[in-house]
């Protein structure tokens, strides 16, 4: 005997066990990411007691965070360049008065400064001590970590001869910044890790890795929470894919503007704040389109929605959105088969 309305029942709870199996792979997908970033970022990028480090493109412009744990101790950069190779060099600090000194030392130095604490002068090679001129500066502003720097030591000279040099940065204890090469460029890979260069910068800063996370876990908490209020029963059960991820573009973006305002605490508005805004903005217009899309899509997304999904997935990796996590989401979105007529509307 049929039992009326059980064949109903069946399905209701079926669909909504799916409804839930496609929430959650998103989700899951993103906590993985998350949990995956998080041993990378939380080994600061300073540099040990005694590690030298070998700088591997003299002209490439590169940024080395580092820690002096108590004052007379050194760090040593190695940088090999060409005679006439310009040795562009400088240093800062995020925190007042630790900005160190350097010392270059090299072939064809004609100068013989007295080192900086306890380093050594192979035969042949000059120094030059370059101080730090005035501590008393406000801090500048670099808009695209974002971040206020106190200002240290510069130096900017063609390579007297062709060898390796050795920069040697010593001063007060505390963390510094090192700045070689003038050529910005970076590879694919450099730039798409980008994200998660910066997360290792605010541990370095002493921030908390955690506290840096919560603007994007709270953008996804919310944006789930609004996306299941305005369509408890999506037509396509992988919106929720787009969904997240739009809200991880969302979030990062509210993660810039939030540490434009630390920094610009400390050194005031300045013009360059308006490159960190649209770096914030790019993310948080990326994001709405993907919810946007994904509020809006039917039983299968048409190949036009698919195209826009993988384009706004690659420029979320471009414009450091999301994490790398929520470009991923996006781009696999794309691919994600519909209920319907594939590609229909």
């Amino acid at each position: 005997m049929a039992i009326p309305g059980a064949g109903m029942a069946i399905s209701i709870v079926s669909h909504d066990c799916d409804r839930t199996m496609h929430m959650r792979i998103p989700a899951v997908i993103l906590l993985v990411a998350l949990l995956l970033v998080i041993p990378s970022g939380a080994h600061a990028p300073r540099i040990s007691t005694g590690d030298v480090v070998v700088v591997p493109d003299a002209e490439k412009s590169y940024a080395w965070y580092g820690l002096l744990g108590k004052p007379g101790e050194t760090d040593r950069y190695l940088i090999s360049a060409e005679a006439g190779t310009e040795l562009r060099i400088s240093t800062s600090s995020p925190d007042p008065g630790t900005a160190p000194p350097f010392a270059l030392i090299g072939p064809g130095i004609t100068t013989m400064d007295l080192p900086l604490a306890d380093i050594s002068i192979p035969e042949g090679y000059g120094s030059i001590v370059v101080p730090v001129l005035d501590t008393r500066q406000p801090p500048a502003y670099e808009p695209f970590t974002p971040m206020a720097l106190y200002e240290g030591a510069s130096l900017s000279i063609p390579a007297p001869a062709s060898g390796t040099y050795t920069i040697a940065v010593a001063g007060a204890e505390g963390r510094y910044l090192l700045a070689t090469g003038f050529a910005e460029e970076f590879s694919p890979a450099e730039w798409v890790l980008i994200p998660v260069s910066i997360l290792s910068i605010r541990v370095w800063q002493g921030q908390s890795l955690l506290a840096n996370l919560l603007p994007i876990l709270a953008a996804v908490l919310a944006g789930a929470w609004w996306f299941r209020r305005r369509n408890p029963a999506p037509p396509w059960p992988w919106a929720w894919l787009p969904a997240i991820a739009g809200s991880a573009f969302i979030g990062s973006g509210i993660l810039v503007l939030i540490q434009m305002v630390l920094a610009g605490r400390l050194t005031g508005p300045v013009p360059s704040m308006l490159l960190t805004v649209f770096f914030a903005a790019v993310p948080v217009i990326l994001g709405l389109l993907l919810v946007r899309i994904a509020a809006a899509s039917g039983p299968s997304p048409s190949y036009r929605e698919r195209v826009v999904m993988l384009i706004l997935g690659f420029f979320g990796l471009v414009f450091w959105a999301g994490l790398i996590a929520g470009p991923v989401l996006a781009m696999a979105a794309s691919l994600m088969p519909g209920t319907g007529t594939p590609g229909a509307s």
